[in-house]
């Protein structure tokens, strides 16, 4: 929740971003889990915190009138955006040769500690060759889901933001996004991302978004949206089970043929036993 020049999450805050994503990750809820990691309270989503950076980034873009054939959103999640806790949000405005670099930081008020650094960049125009099979988010579907994400936060954000976290939930939820790992640890009991969550301990370490540019639209209660097709990517696993892995996850949306939207998120697992 935004107070000023201040953030400060809470509870409430963690819990709506999971209801709409379906990330129940026990470090938001259990304060026992959260003590046995180290950290001194809960921690709201990294997924919730970024919905904050993506808005001051867009306004800074808009601001500037900045064209590009296509836009790149990276971050970096470097620590835990904890609870009741103030955060400050400073954008950082850098002068390029193709354009300019806009980057923003979630900072702890008191020790400026950066939690989280993303940066919204010009870049080429998004190509994607369609992977197989494809799944589709009918237009109903999606109306419906942006009812449920308003309510997690501000009620009107970018087009962007609002298909990113969409894309991250069916990453969430889907079974594909498993496979790999199944392979690995056929008798992990799970059945999506979301329950590896529940079971042992995972972080994101970074996100990568590349958008059209007619995404940078804003949207508000109310809105109507055309279908949209996407695609899973086969999730790539690295390291070892015993120390832990990395997972690579991604998926592609396209709409009426045209592609929109390319996510990539890393997540670091802690050790894994059959």
């Amino acid at each position: 929740m935004l107070a000023g020049d201040t953030l400060r999450y809470s509870l409430s805050d963690a819990e709506r971003w999971a209801a709409f994503s379906g990330d129940y990750n026990p470090i938001h809820f259990d304060a026992a889990e959260t003590r046995r990691l180290g950290l001194t309270g809960l921690c709201v989503h990294g997924m919730r915190a970024m919905l904050d950076m993506k808005l001051v980034l867009t306004t800074s873009q808009e601001k500037h009138g900045l064209t590009a054939d296509g836009l790149m959103f990276t971050s970096r999640l470097r620590e835990p955006v904890l609870c009741d806790t103030p955060y400050q949000l400073p954008v950082r405005e850098t002068l390029r040769d193709d354009g300019v670099q806009l980057s923003a930081s979630l900072r702890h008020a008191q020790t400026q500690q950066a939690s989280i650094s993303s940066k919204l960049t010009p870049t080429q125009a998004l190509v994607l060759s369609p992977l197989t099979p494809g799944n589709t988010l009918a237009a109903q579907e999606l109306v419906t889901l942006h009812t449920q994400f308003l309510a997690v936060g501000s009620p009107v954000v970018p087009a962007w933001s609002f298909l990113d976290s969409v894309l991250f939930r069916q990453l969430v939820n889907a079974p594909q996004t498993l496979e790999t790992v199944h392979s690995l640890l056929p008798s992990l009991q799970a059945t999506r991302l979301g329950d590896v969550f529940t079971l042992v301990q995972v972080v994101q370490t970074h996100h990568e978004t590349h958008f059209s540019p007619r995404l940078l639209t804003q949207t508000g209660q109310g809105q109507r949206f055309g279908a949209i097709d996407y695609a899973i990517r086969p999730t790539l696993v690295m390291g070892e089970k015993q120390r832990g892995l990395v997972l690579l996850a991604g998926i592609q949306a396209w709409q009426a043929g045209e592609p929109l939207m390319s996510v990539a998120v890393t997540l670091k697992t802690g050790p894994l036993t059959e």
